[in-house]
């Protein structure tokens, strides 16, 4: 479950989209941080705003009324106390109408003053008449028919009666909830509007590492020369060891060129050599009576295995010279052509195989196609040639081409045994041999054809032709955009 997870997240693993998951995430964590400290520290203000509320009102109690009360008037007060009456009103929140004469918290702040022996002289109706006070000077908390109220009391010595202001717990509370949603909105719509310009700020950031793509996926595959793009300084080091890896690759392949150039000139004097002494040697068998050709027969069959031996020899040369020719290859002789030509000529040159084999070949004789005549004569020849080399003799054998929206399909289907879909992948490897046991061919034949129709600007597909046989497509572009000689 992990690997499977592990390999999903390396499939839509971006630098452009976890910078900008991990800047969000941070921007996050932040406002988050921020916020909670806020909170804690504007509720540390509230409830100092609002005791020192509570305190002032108390004073101001205690000047207005309490200075004014004499022992009578107290003793008065206790049988009849004075109430002072808030109105009722639906608004509970702070983010509610309120009026002048309809206040949106009003109800929830209460007063009382109270005698020594805890009876009640004057209130407000908010809070009952039940004593808000424990008869504490100081701040409390205090549960009062299930509602919370921060009280404040205060005992006047002098008048021997207790002061006491209250507010409800909610106040403070809704106070403190409207506060932090005010400051949760603003994250709310600047983050969005962050994150955008954040896109927009890694794309631009991005541009040079979209154009080094762009540059090496339009690069033919024989391009292995330097890149020399402006790329910020974090991206220099990545260039140069593109660059020195293209290089080392070309040093490579030119090595490879070499080697395979200068074995083929080596081995073809020989195998002349070889093959003009079994001329010679031939001939003067040849000449021996008939008397004495029963004993030389065992010599007529090394004679033929040298004759075989040095004929395969000489085609894996020739196909190594021609390899080396075409990796060499810089520019194209481009010319219409007709592709019924192509296929004539090539099968011309293996007159001595086709007879052996059924032939439907279906081209229109109109048929135009812009490409070097030369090379592309011998990619045809080199498909013919496998097509009859892995066919049973007397199967059929189709040749047909078609223009399908700017491009020419070429098919050359047989009824052979087939590849598998292994062997289709390697197929066009060089050295590949799908059969390691046949002593035919060296394995370049369709790698050269694959890099002749590459720099005509197509390609080479193999496809099963079912129940048995194959399918080697050719796709030409009919004005290809090749290199070509001017």
């Amino acid at each position: 479950m992990f690997a499977a997870l592990r390999q999903k997240l390396q499939s839509i693993y971006s630098l452009r989209m976890l910078m900008s998951v991990l800047i969000t995430i941070a921007m996050i964590i932040t406002v988050v941080i921020t916020n909670a400290l806020n909170r804690e520290d504007a509720r540390e203000q509230i409830e100092e705003l609002f005791d020192a509320q509570m305190l002032q009102t108390a004073k101001v109690l205690e000047l207005f009324y309490v200075n004014q009360f004499t022992q009578s008037k107290v003793e008065q007060l206790a049988l009849q106390p004075i109430q002072l009456h808030v109105q009722t009103t639906d608004i509970e929140t702070f983010a509610e109408q309120s009026t002048a004469l309809n206040l949106m918290y009003e109800h929830k702040l209460s007063f009382q003053l109270l005698n020594s022996m805890g009876d009640l002289l004057v209130f407000s109706d908010s809070s009952g008449d039940k004593a808000l006070t424990s008869f504490t000077q100081g701040y409390e908390l205090r549960n009062i028919d299930d509602v919370s109220w921060h009280v404040f009391s205060y005992y006047s010595q002098t008048h021997e009666v207790w002061i006491v202001t209250a507010q409800t717990e909610d106040v403070r509370k809704e106070l403190l909830d409207q506060m932090m949603s005010n400051a949760w909105a603003v994250p709310l719509i600047v983050t969005p509007i962050v994150l955008l310009i954040l896109l927009l700020f890694t794309y631009y950031l991005f541009k040079p590492v979209k154009a080094l793509e762009t540059r090496l996926l339009s690069r033919t595959p024989q391009d292995l020369s330097s890149l020399h793009l402006e790329l910020p300084k974090e991206l220099v080091p990545v260039q140069h060891a593109i660059n020195d890896y293209l290089a080392r690759i070309a040093q490579a392949m030119q090595r490879e060129r070499r080697f395979s150039a200068d074995a083929a000139h080596e081995l073809k004097t020989p195998l002349a050599i070889v093959k003009l002494h079994h001329d010679g040697l031939q001939e003067v068998l040849n000449d021996v009576p008939e008397s004495l050709a029963p004993q030389l027969q065992d010599a007529q069959l090394h004679l033929n295995a040298i004759e075989q031996g040095v004929e395969r020899m000489s085609h894996m040369v020739e196909q190594l010279l021609l390899l080396s020719r075409v990796d060499a290859l810089n520019a194209l002789t481009l010319a219409p052509t007709r592709v019924s030509d192509l296929i004539e000529t090539s099968i011309n040159q293996l007159i001595t195989i086709i007879a052996d084999y059924e032939w439907q070949i279906n081209i229109a004789d109109d048929l135009m196609v812009n490409v070097d005549p030369f090379y592309m004569a011998l990619v045809c020849k080199n498909l013919i040639e496998n097509a009859c080399k892995y066919s049973p003799k007397e199967s059929m054998i189709s040749i047909d081409a078609t223009e399908v929206n700017g491009q020419i399909l070429l098919r050359v289907t047989d009824s052979g045994k087939g590849m598998t879909d292994t062997q289709i992948t390697r197929a066009k490897e060089r050295f590949y041999r799908v059969d390691e046991n046949d002593s035919q061919g060296a394995g370049l034949g369709l790698s050269i054809c694959q890099h002749i129709v590459g720099l005509h600007g197509g390609a080479i597909h193999l496809q099963p032709n079912l129940p048995n046989g194959l399918v080697v497509l050719v796709t030409l572009p009919i004005t290809p955009k090749a290199i070509a000689s001017e």
